[in-house]
């Protein structure tokens, strides 16, 4: 019986680290600001942000990623024109709701399909909301 005590806990140690490690990041814009950048290292190949943004603005993500898509705050993925993605630089007209929206992106791990993949990619995002 203690040994199944044991597992189990373990289990769910590694469950939290897991889900503490993947949290999103929360971008802020400044006061008066139109536009915000974050920096930093991706080790997975995606990485995702948490935008408080308000409804009517359009939203553009740009940087050193690959694609990226918005969840709204009512959990409806938004693309851009007729997709499911954007990729850099596309906008986001007229977003349908306020509140926190939930920013996936994604890299490329390598520059090439048959290239090995890096473990880590050091890349830079902007975000504009106007």
């Amino acid at each position: 019986m203690r040994a199944r005590t044991l597992f189990i806990s373990s289990a769910f140690l590694v469950a939290s680290a897991t889900a503490v490690a993947s949290s999103p990041t929360r971008i802020n814009f400044a006061r008066g600001a139109s536009g915000a950048m974050w920096s930093g290292a991706i080790t997975d190949g995606n990485k995702t942000f948490v935008l408080r943004l308000g409804k009517g603005q359009s939203l553009e993500v740009d940087g050193e990623i690959y694609t990226w898509q918005a969840t709204a705050p009512n959990g409806e993925i938004l693309g851009c024109g007729d997709s499911s993605y954007c990729i850099p630089g596309d906008r986001i007209e007229s977003l349908p709701y306020s509140g926190d929206y939930v920013i996936s992106t994604d890299y490329r791990m390598s520059g090439c399909s048959t290239c090995e993949q890096a473990e880590s990619l050091q890349v830079t995002v902007a975000f504009w909301a106007r």
